[in-house]
């Protein structure tokens, strides 16, 4: 009798250490922050979770989708600071169970991708960390449920700054404990980037804005990051004319840079509200960046010289 109970006991006490050790993805000021290439140009933005919402008796933290503003379309010049829209789309409702090691998801809005089956308004089970080597990965990010995956092997690897639990499938899929996969919380789970249109998970932090590199845009930066400058020609051979939206107050500083993230010219010029020519024919053929930035902002605009 003694035996059982004590034998109770330790199973109890092991059951709970182990859950303390699971990394929770519901976690207050969780930012995944995303690069995006969509159909009409970049589509980069944040997804962050933001306060408890009580569904059906269970506490769940509001996930919610910012844009961030920059036409950055490299990920080696997409640093930061990211400037996001204070305006917040309500995603959904997220919550872990931690004693099971699983990550449930209640949808608003459709996820990224046409696969998901992932209905609205239901709750999902969409991450499960205490499958084994063998089981089949479930819940309703995989979108394959007539074929399902293994778990090919399980480690635990430092991701953004903790050990975490890393679930491989025989697929080649990652699912990263806390996380989510390589392409954000909510892609499919086997989804892969576009080489076209790339979306992937290009940082993760927990933390305030500030500290995760992220600032709200105010309306001086709002006016910067929409400029929408038209650039022409574009490919360019030798004489790139820059043209000012009217309106636009501020002084300016231009900067070029190749796709290495080499600095190749740098200028200050007054805005006269004229167009600005600038003599790019010393530049080799092939693909720049250009840089525009005043005191509180920066964005970047894509040109091909020829």
């Amino acid at each position: 009798m003694k035996k059982s109970i004590l034998l109770s006991i330790c199973l109890l006490a092991s059951s709970i250490a182990f859950a303390q050790n699971y990394i929770p993805m519901a976690q207050e000021n969780a930012h995944w922050i995303m690069f995006a290439i969509g159909e009409n140009g970049t589509a980069h933005h944040v997804i962050s979770l933001k306060g408890d919402s009580t569904i059906n008796g269970l506490v769940y933290k509001k996930m919610q989708w910012r844009k961030i503003h920059s036409n950055v379309t490299s990920a080696q010049a997409f640093q930061p600071p990211f400037y996001y829209d204070a305006s917040a789309k309500l995603m959904g409702a997220l919550r872990d169970d931690t004693l099971a090691q699983q990550v449930f998801y209640i949808p608003f809005s459709p996820l990224h991708t046409e696969n998901d089956t992932c209905d609205l308004f239901d709750e999902w089970l969409i991450y499960d960390f205490s499958i084994s080597v063998g089981d089949t990965i479930g819940g309703c990010l995989n979108y394959y449920p007539t074929f399902p995956f293994l778990v090919d092997s399980i480690a635990t690897q430092l991701h953004w700054g903790k050990d975490r639990r890393v679930v491989y499938s025989d697929s080649g899929a990652r699912l990263i404990e806390g996380v989510g996969t390589g392409l954000g919380p909510l892609w499919n789970i086997y989804a892969f980037p576009h080489p076209a249109k790339p979306t992937f998970l290009y940082d993760y932090c927990v933390g305030e804005e500030g500290y995760c590199g992220l600032e709200l845009v105010n309306s001086a930066r709002q006016q910067l990051a929409n400029l929408n400058l038209r650039l022409s020609p574009n490919p360019v051979a030798d004489i790139l004319t820059i043209e000012w939206p009217d309106g636009l107050q501020d002084d300016l500083r231009l900067a070029i840079f190749d796709f290495s993230g080499k600095k190749l010219l740098q200028q200050s010029l007054a805005n006269s509200g004229k167009p600005f020519s600038l003599n790019i024919g010393h530049l080799a053929n092939g693909l720049y960046l250009l840089i525009v930035c005043n005191e509180k902002d920066i964005v970047a605009y894509r040109f091909a010289k020829q």
